[in-house]
Order: C-alpha cells, then structure tokens, then sequence
C-alpha cells in the first residue's frame, strides 16, 4: 500500500458517517419510482490491492446508489472495475470500453471508458461505439490551418533538441531525465481519449413508453494548453449537437452525455456564465427546429436550493458534466433546473456528491473550508 492513504481508523470514521448521513453530502437516494444517473472519476482504477477493503467498501456505498453510473479513469488492467462490478452483484451490469489515450505498445496512460447499470432500472440496447472526428475533417483543418500548424511543428522540433541535449547531460551525470515537451497544438484535432457511447432504456411502468438514451460517456483533455480543454469540450457538444438536430437519423432520439470535461473556470479565462450561456443558446439557433433536441447541462446552473456546484476535492471547480439532448417532452429542460428538488423524492432533481465535504466532517468535524491548508492536503493527498 502507498504511504499517503487513511488508516483504518479513518475509513471507520468516513464509513460510518457515510452510512448515517451521506444524504446530508449530496449523496443522491434510490426510490422505487425514480432513476439516478450519475458520473464518476475513479482515480486510476486497475489492480485491486492498490486500494483498501475500506476504500472498496466507500467505492461500493456510492456506486449501489446509482441506476446508471458512467465511470472514467478506467485502467487497461480490469481487475478493478470488476472488483467494483462483484461487489454490487448480479443485479448490475457491466459495459466496457477498449483502451483509449495511447497507442497499443506505447508508454502513456491508457483508460477505458465504462458504465455500471441496474438490471432492475436498466436495460442495455443494441448499440455501443466511440465518438471519432472522421480522417476528412482533420485533414481539411489541417489543410485550413497550415500556417500556424507549420509554425507548431517549427517550435516544437526546436523544443526536442534542447530537451535531447539537456536528456543526454543528464544521463553523463546520472540525474532524472527532464519531461518531454509535449506538442502545444493551435487547432484541435481529435480527442484525445475517444468518449464512448452505448444504448440503454429506463424500463417503463405500465402502459408507459420507456426512456431511451445515447449515453456518452467521456473523459475530456486535461493539459497544460489549457485552451485545449475548452477546444474539446466545444468539439464534443459540436458532434452531439449535429446528432440531435436529425431525431430521425438517431439511434435513440435522446441523448445524454456523462464524464469528465475538465473544464477549468479559474486558471483558463473561461467564464462558467459564458459557457452556461452559449449552451443556452444551441436552443435558439442551431437546435431551433421542431426536429431538434433540446439541450440542458444542469450542473452550470446555480442549484435553487444547494447554490453553486463544484466537482473536484478543492472544491472550486467543475470538472464532471452531464447533460441531456432532448426530444422526449417528459425530460427536464433547462427552464426545470429552477425548480430542481422541489417535486418530491421522486421529482427531477440533480447535484453533487461532495466527498471531501464527508471526509472533513468525519476527521475534524468542521467544512473543507473551515480546515487549514495542512489538513486540507492531507485529505487531497490520500484520495
């Protein structure tokens, strides 16, 4: 085991006040009449002994409350996800992704893109692929973008020398070899892990039609051009969008996008407002028509009742995403976000698990925020 993890003693504090109280933390509740879809980075998932009985134990208290849970970070090794798919049992399914991020056979990080579904809430349809820019289109943006493209590759072979000179000093004196530059592009391309969509149904009750959904689940660029980010996110919502204007050439006519978008509001210039806004629009313009979807991403909206949402364990950004593509009428549209959580518990509602919220209450009992920076790192250094 790592050195930076809880010790029993601590997961026996987070367990326990999980298991009282982790509504109180944003941890959604299953009820008969409702489905609860969530999202879930689980940090390099892979081999098993790499975490603790009790941090298998966490990881299956938040997964069984979920009817459909899109997961990322998935390891090429899938011991375990099926780790986590055992422990729920044969009630649950299990859809996986192949690798993605690296070349087969070379050195990088290569993840899968997966999802866990409830059998009794669930069922999978016929239809699982990745999302991929086609070979024309990145051949005519290239083409497009020539100048500065060349200009890229200019600066970057500039970059390899110095780093292939500073590389070889450092071997001579037996020192770490310093990173590789990586290649800052000025145009995006394609992804840099392909998402990857399957075809579910939410089982209907009685003579009700089912719920039925592309599930796209992906894991977007996380870089140092933090412009890239935004390229890709705006790219993805680009092929959703031109999917969704067509309900007739789709597979299932709604669509729902899950995942990691690593979309930065602090450091990047973006403004979460402007975004939020931009989106808003596709439904005035490019999604106007009778034969288009409607588009709501709930989470970059302030929630009426918890306020402003945050992903991540510092708590100030947004990383994770859902989103619905609409055409189905009994689906919330952005309009029901203002009203979110007021309809009951089996009313549309959305938020966020905030579990560095639950683990600072049940190791200091106070908020993240209320901790000084010392305990603070410790808590973000054993996630």
């Amino acid at each position: 085991m790592a050195k930076n993890v809880f010790t029993v003693a601590e997961w026996n504090k987070i367990n326990q006040l999980a298991a009282t109280s982790a509504e109180k933390f944003g941890l959604p509740k299953r009820h008969s009449k409702s489905v609860v879809l969530g999202t879930f980075n689980i940090r390099k998932l892979g081999e098993v002994k790499k975490r603790s009985k009790q941090a298998w134990d966490f990881l299956q208290f938040i997964s069984q409350r979920f009817d459909l849970l899109a997961v990322q970070e998935v390891m090429d090794n899938l011991a375990g996800i099926r780790e986590l798919h055992a422990r729920l049992g044969n009630k649950y399914g299990l859809v996986v992704s192949d690798v993605t991020g690296v070349f087969p056979g070379e050195s990088g990080n290569a993840e899968r893109l997966t999802f866990l579904f409830h059998w009794g809430k669930i069922q999978r349809s016929e239809l699982a692929s990745d999302i991929t820019y086609d070979r024309s289109i990145i051949v005519q943006t290239l083409l497009n973008n020539h100048v500065d493209f060349e200009q890229t590759w200019e600066q970057h072979l500039k970059k390899l020398a110095v780093w292939k000179k500073k590389a070889a000093k450092n071997k001579t004196e037996s020192k770490r070899a310093p990173r590789k530059p990586a290649i800052q592009l000025p145009r995006f391309l394609t992804f840099i892990r392909q998402p990857h969509c399957a075809s579910f149904k939410v089982i209907a009750k009685g003579t009700a039609k089912p719920h039925e959904f592309l599930v796209v689940n992906a894991h977007l660029l996380y870089g140092n051009n933090k412009l890239e980010r935004k390229w890709e996110f705006d790219s993805l919502i680009e092929w959703l969008t031109v999917r969704a204007k067509k309900a007739d050439k789709l597979y299932h006519k709604n669509m729902l996008l899950m995942g990691d978008c690593n979309l930065e509001f602090e450091s990047t210039g973006i403004k979460r407002e402007e975004v939020d806004a931009q989106l808003k629009l596709l439904n005035n313009t490019r999604l106007k028509s009778k034969k288009a979807a409607k588009v709501n991403f709930p989470l970059l909206n302030d929630h009426p009742k918890e306020g402003r949402l945050t992903t991540n364990i510092r708590l100030n950004q947004t990383y994770d995403q859902i989103a619905l593509f609409s055409h189905d009428k009994r689906l919330p549209t952005h309009e029901a976000n203002k009203t979110a959580g007021s309809n009951g518990t089996n009313g549309y509602d959305y938020g966020v698990f905030s579990y560095s919220e639950l683990f600072a209450h049940a190791l200091h009992e106070k908020s993240f925020s209320e901790l000084n920076k010392t305990q603070q790192k410790a808590i973000i250094k054993k996630i």
